[in-house]
């Protein structure tokens, strides 16, 4: 008695659905390195790092020496909030390439993330040492650097940074915190101000400028600021009250 075809019918169904299986199997076989890679890029792009993750795997089967490949498979684990896994993709790519500075610095930022600053530290140091030009790569080694209290080193880094690009906003700011955790009111009032040119309509910068002000004992002033942060707020409300429906919109099935 014949378990698995018991009708003709049957039976054609069953081979039917092996020979589709076996289609399947040979048409992603012959996928090449790039196409693979090209389906994880597309994957990642929409959001679906599973399938970016699987994609990446296959490719690196293939070109297991393709730095790249490491590089992108751990964006997509950190998309995932998959640090530790992302952390070994990226010392892949690494291993790979010593000479990659954005996987370093993406190891870099993992790291931080974790709250392993040392790490941090050490794998900003390389990006920064092959890359010295990036302001990113100077911006968050200074972050890491405050991060474990080393306020004048980390002053140091956001200057290098600031030689590259005078205009960015988070470089003064992240300045002006380890100016005012030193207690040196003077140059961090002077970087939040600065932040402040760059951006007059980030409200965040005119509390921190108020919150030194407040500490120089400049209380009026402090007062202004804060005044002006709050108008600010009350203006994104309206921004983001216009985009909102003034009654609940009816969803039909």
């Amino acid at each position: 008695m014949n378990y698995f075809c018991s009708s003709p019918r049957i039976c054609r169904a069953v081979a039917l659905s092996w020979l589709i299986l076996l289609l399947s199997v040979l048409l992603t076989g012959c996928m090449s390195t790039g196409e693979w890679k090209e389906k994880g890029q597309k994957d990642f792009q929409n959001g679906k790092y599973s399938e970016a993750i699987s994609a990446y795997d296959r490719a690196i089967a293939i070109t297991p020496n393709d730095s790249e490949l490491y590089y992108l498979k751990g964006m997509s684990l950190y998309e995932m909030v998959r640090y530790k896994d992302a952390i070994d993709a990226f010392t892949d790519a690494i291993r790979q390439n010593g000479n990659y500075s954005l996987a370093w610095f993406w190891k870099g930022r993992t790291s931080y993330m974790m709250g392993d600053y040392d790490e941090a530290v050490r794998s900003f140091f390389k990006a920064i040492e092959i890359e010295p030009g990036n302001t990113e790569y100077w911006y968050y080694r200074g972050m890491a650097l405050s991060s474990r209290g080393q306020y004048d080193m980390a002053v140091q880094h956001f200057d290098k940074a600031l030689l590259i690009d005078k205009n960015n906003e988070k470089v003064w700011s992240a300045r002006g915190f380890a100016y005012n955790m030193k207690k040196q009111y003077e140059p961090a009032l002077y970087s939040y101000e600065q932040a402040i040119v760059v951006n007059p309509q980030n409200a965040e910068n005119w509390i921190n400028k108020a919150s030194v002000l407040k500490a120089m004992g400049k209380e009026a002033e402090a007062e202004v600021a804060i005044d002006k942060a709050n108008l600010l707020y009350k203006e994104q409300e309206k921004d983001i009250s216009k985009k909102i429906p003034k009654t609940p919109m009816q969803f039909t099935s």
